[in-house]
């Protein structure tokens, strides 16, 4: 029988714990909900198995909204074994989020496997009609030494790489100003002809919160700042955070300048895989070609699974989160 626990202790335990589970990462960890809570979030978490020896873990963001209602996110999560997300762990979150209504979605980075689909639809979750967050990522596998992970670059990108190492200084923004980031994603934005990506609130908190767990590097040409891009490392994965790049970095090749160098970075500090979220091949073929250029394998997740209490509101709150959250969270 599967049982599910509320986890308490504190962030420090909470991510000892986690970093004993296969697929954790920076979304499930502490320093996310930390990074949340400067946005009105709490997060909520749960454990399978003992402490020491989790089978399975998740951390949930809970927003508290008007009547009593709370919506649970979990951005990432759950970790561990699939065959252990039950019913019992929606009851667990959802008695820890407490609340008269309650509206939860997962959305597990794991690579999608028929049976783990199979088992979750049997034990009762659904697939939201609306996803918030995407269902194909491009990883990057770095167990090989950084030699090898050179060599299987393409063509292409090791042209453009040598390119961008000879033209842009790539530096450790170790300082940085939460504006002078805002100011690259307002410039990408006005070029690119984008939504607003990032401002300078939310970077600030994201660089506060996240600490040293956050790999953070800056493309300088004749002393101006002309890009930046940023990973989160915890336990075995990095995955991609930031990226941002004016139309003068465009021309000196940063962005291969930039990500080589946080590959490697990554990989020093222990992780095995690198997350470069997904890319519509269809439509942003350039940045397909980028990732796919790197190594890096396309793959489908096992992506997002909802539940409601009661379970009737499934379809409209899904409808309704979707709508009012877009990827905020």
């Amino acid at each position: 029988m599967v049982t599910w626990r509320e986890a308490t202790p504190g962030d420090e335990a909470w991510d000892a714990a986690l970093a004993a589970v296969p697929g954790a990462n920076a979304f499930q960890s502490s320093r996310w909900a930390r990074h949340k809570a400067d946005f009105g979030w709490r997060a909520v978490r749960a454990l399978s198995g003992p402490e020491s020896a989790p089978k399975a873990a998740v951390q949930a963001l809970v927003k508290d909204l008007p009547g009593g209602a709370r919506l649970l996110w979990s951005r990432g999560g759950p970790v561990g074994e699939a065959a252990l997300w039950d019913a019992g762990l929606r009851e667990t979150l959802a008695a820890a989020a407490g609340g008269l209504v309650v509206y939860g979605r997962i959305c597990s980075y794991r690579e999608a496997d028929p049976a783990a689909a199979a088992f979750l639809s049997a034990a009762g979750w659904a697939r939201p009609e609306r996803p918030l967050d995407r269902n194909m990522t491009y990883l990057l596998d770095l167990t090989p030494e950084p030699e090898a992970l050179r060599a299987g670059l393409s063509t292409n990108w090791r042209h453009n790489l040598k390119r961008g190492e000879t033209r842009a200084t790539i530096e450790d923004w170790t300082a940085p100003d939460p504006a002078e980031m805002a100011r690259l994603y307002m410039e990408m934005e006005s070029f690119k002809g984008l939504p607003p990506q990032h401002r300078a609130e939310s970077l600030a908190s994201l660089v506060r919160a996240l600490g040293p767990a956050l790999v953070l590097k800056r493309a300088v040409v004749g002393g101006r700042t002309v890009a930046l891009r940023a990973c989160a490392v915890f336990g075995g994965s990095a995955v991609d955070l930031l990226a941002a790049a004016t139309e003068e970095a465009r021309k000196v090749y940063a962005s291969y300048a930039l990500l080589w160098p946080l590959l490697v970075e990554a990989k020093r500090r222990g992780a095995r895989t690198y997350d470069l979220g997904g890319a519509d091949p269809d439509a942003a073929r350039g940045v397909a070609d980028f990732k796919k250029g790197v190594g890096a394998r396309l793959i489908e997740t096992l992506g997002e699974w909802d539940f409601a209490r009661p379970d009737l509101l499934r379809r409209p709150a899904g409808a309704l989160i979707t709508w009012k959250l877009g990827k905020g969270a």
